[in-house]
């Protein structure tokens, strides 16, 4: 997710958080306690994967965040399937 600047900054981050490896926490201590947070409280809705029940909706949150006027607080989300993400290539 891409938290602050401008809504297309914002969805901009949101994209490339989607290259850091799953689970890689943000080298931002702050940034990586809002990401540990927020998968611990996806993961605690009980809705699993597709929405189909279990406990694991999410393997990973990643966040990227850049300051902005309080008023204007854009926020973007960006989903990844897992499939999509599971084999790396080099170009």
């Amino acid at each position: 997710m891409g938290i602050g600047a401008t809504a297309e900054v914002a969805m901009l981050m949101a994209k490339k958080v989607l290259l850091r490896k799953v689970g890689e926490p943000s080298p931002d201590p702050d940034i990586a306690e809002l990401e540990k947070e927020l998968l611990a409280k996806i993961n605690n809705l009980g809705i699993g994967p597709l929405g189909l029940g279990g406990r694991t909706t999410a393997l990973a949150v990643h966040a990227d965040v850049k300051p902005t006027h309080i008023a204007t607080l854009p926020v973007a989300v960006s989903l990844q399937c897992h499939s999509v993400r599971h084999r790396e290539i080099v170009l």
